[in-house]
């Protein structure tokens, strides 16, 4: 009797071995399916770097033969990319001239193939630079590994600049790595402490020393044929000047010096007029902070309350003024303080 119990018991539980093994390796199949996947998820994602900045070029024709571009009235930050300076192309019957060649390689090359496309095929043969401010020349590498272009510029560049300390500059402290990659300090090939007049391609050009003014050492590019003067720093418009290397009665020099000069257009260093009147706020600018500054001292006025006295309020909805106006008043304080 109990024979017949159990053998019925020992059929069943054989009969369910297959599909008891059939089970368990669905499991281990499924186990080892989803293994990976959990590795997977685990692995540590790199957060993406900032993208590269898409430069929006567009050449402004301002005279016969002159296209510039115009930088944000900004600091230079990673956000313009450095893109916050003015610089020129002038066509010579065989050539490009370059006034200021912008901050970055990569700035440098896009301008290249906006004005391309204007003019195409025509080489850069002369890169002119209107002072030591890396804003202005740090481009420089594209044109010299182009071209070859000659490089003219104060000798400051060459003293204080050399090639392989890139990170020393500015610009590879503020802006993103990516904006940079390319960007070589080069050094200018030509300098001329007293300016010098060149005949390139057809085209009279005269680089006029301005001494410290806006920098320590200051050039501007008259061209007078065209009734065109390419100011650089010394002038700006729409928004506040730094005035951390120059001096008020340097600027006021510089200013006396573009007066003695016939133009129909002026292009500034930062800001976008460039007719009769772009000179006009920087003028005002250093005239009113002489004559106030001067005032002050008149009256005794100490160094620690300059900033209450001289606000020049005629200013304060320009770019910057926030920024570096208190700097300007201060530095140019001193200088003042000086020569009384």
């Amino acid at each position: 009797m109990l024979k017949k119990i159990v053998n019925p018991l020992v059929v069943s539980a054989i009969a369910l071995l297959p599909l008891m093994s059939a089970c368990s390796s669905d499991t281990s199949k499924q186990e080892a399916k989803t293994e990976p996947v959990a590795k997977e998820a685990a692995a540590p994602v790199k957060p993406a770097g900032p993208a590269e900045h898409v430069f929006n070029i567009q050449p402004k024709k301002v005279a016969d033969g002159i296209w510039c571009m115009f930088g944000a009235l900004d600091m230079p930050k990673a956000s313009n990319a450095g893109f916050m300076s003015n610089s020129c192309y002038i066509q010579t019957k065989d050539s490009w001239v370059l006034w200021d060649t912008g901050a970055t390689y990569k700035f440098a090359k896009s301008v290249y193939a906006a004005m391309n496309k204007i003019v195409p095929d025509l080489p850069v043969s002369t890169v002119i630079f209107s002072h030591e401010h890396d804003d202005h020349w740090l481009g420089a590498g594209f044109y010299k590994e182009k071209f070859g272009s000659k490089l003219i510029g104060t000798k400051i560049i060459n003293e204080r600049y050399k090639p392989g300390h890139e990170p020393e500059t500015r610009m590879f402290k503020i802006l993103n790595p990516i904006d940079v990659e390319g960007t070589k300090i080069t050094p200018t090939d030509e300098t001329y402490d007293d300016g010098t007049t060149f005949n390139i391609g057809g085209v009279k050009m005269e680089y006029i020393s301005l001494g410290q003014a806006h920098s320590e050492d200051d050039f501007m590019l008259y061209l007078p044929e065209k009734k065109v003067i390419l100011a650089a720093d010394v002038v700006m418009n729409g928004r506040i000047t730094s005035n951390r290397n120059g001096t008020v009665m340097g600027q006021l020099a510089a200013h006396d010096v573009i007066r003695s000069k016939e133009w129909d257009v002026l292009v500034p260093g930062h800001g976008f007029i460039t007719d009769k009147t772009a000179m006009d706020e920087s003028a005002l600018y250093f005239k009113e902070m002489k004559e106030q500054i001067l005032a002050a001292l008149d009256n005794d006025v100490e160094a620690t309350e300059i900033n209450e006295v001289v606000t020049l309020p005629d200013f304060k909805d320009k770019a910057l003024y926030d920024v570096l106006n208190s700097n300007n008043v201060s530095r140019s304080y001193t200088e003042l303080e000086m020569l009384d």
